[in-house]
């Protein structure tokens, strides 16, 4: 195990790829806390006009 290298482009490859999975928690943490403090309201139902 002596001569294992790691090549930089593979660091930085997964250092970019754990970025773009936190930017996407983060956003998908984001839509689902606004879609659970929305007001939930029934639709409006016009009465029948005769």
């Amino acid at each position: 195990m002596g001569n294992l290298t790691v090549d930089n482009l593979a660091i930085y490859a997964l250092i970019g790829f754990g970025c773009l999975i936190v930017i996407m928690v983060g956003i998908t943490a984001w839509v689902v806390r606004k879609a659970f403090s929305a007001p939930v309201t029934p639709p409006q139902v016009e009465p029948p006009q005769e």
